[in-house]
């Protein structure tokens, strides 16, 4: 994607955020992809992500990030992960389990390179999990709660075949062999969803690996 970058930070101690501005130009066709352009980010000041993410968020390649129990990105937010960073995902307090969920609406940006991947890596057990507002096999598409499948589900699918929920590409993701589900759970996800080079990476003797086009 060629970007013109023009980059302002402000660190606000009161909140505890460091906010970074980003004006940037880019060209129609990674809006069209992409959705609208993001001017502003938060960069989080604890490297550990717990519960919502809810205003568009960078997660930086200078040290690694973690993410304990189940972190889910919504309210249309947007988290864009920097080519290079490492993201561990921990079980969370109550649950044996965690992940990061991108619910409709939302979207991720991990777009790492060949020599600069992204990388997560999942502790016990847990999950990439998208969800996007295209038509799904199941008319009312619900996908049974993570932490609990006594709580309410997550809504995914719609009408929106072109619908984009962001990009993912050379991400590796490594989890545990003992491990049933696959790490990385696309559903619902229109055709504007952008998906490269991910490698599903199982962490036993055999040394699997599942690639994704």
């Amino acid at each position: 994607m060629k970007t013109a970058w023009k980059i302002w930070r402000t660190a606000f101690t009161r909140s505890g955020v460091l906010l970074l501005f980003i004006f940037h130009a880019c060209k129609k066709e990674d809006q069209r992809l992409y959705g609208a352009a993001i001017n502003m980010e938060t960069i989080p000041v604890s490297d550990t992500l717990t519960s919502m993410v809810t205003s568009n968020t960078l997660l930086t390649a200078t040290h690694p990030w973690y993410i304990k129990g189940w972190v889910y990105v919504g309210n249309e937010a947007s988290l864009r992960i920097e080519p290079g960073a490492i993201i561990h995902i921990l079980p969370g307090e109550r649950y044996k389990n965690g992940g990061l969920v991108v619910t409709r609406g939302a979207y991720i940006h991990a777009a790492g390179t060949e020599k600069l991947p992204i990388r997560f890596i999942v502790k016990e057990a847990g999950n990439v999990v998208v969800l996007g507002k295209a038509p799904a096999a199941r008319k009312m598409a619900v996908l049974d709660n993570p932490e609990n499948g006594l709580l309410s589900g997550l809504s995914y699918g719609g009408t929106v075949k072109e619908d984009s929920s962001g990009m993912m590409k050379h991400v590796q993701i490594d989890y545990p062999g003992k491990q049933t589900v696959p790490p990385l759970l696309l559903l619902g996800t229109g055709t504007r969803t952008r998906i490269q080079h991910v490698i599903q990476h199982r962490t036993n003797s055999e040394l699997q690996h599942a690639h994704l086009p």
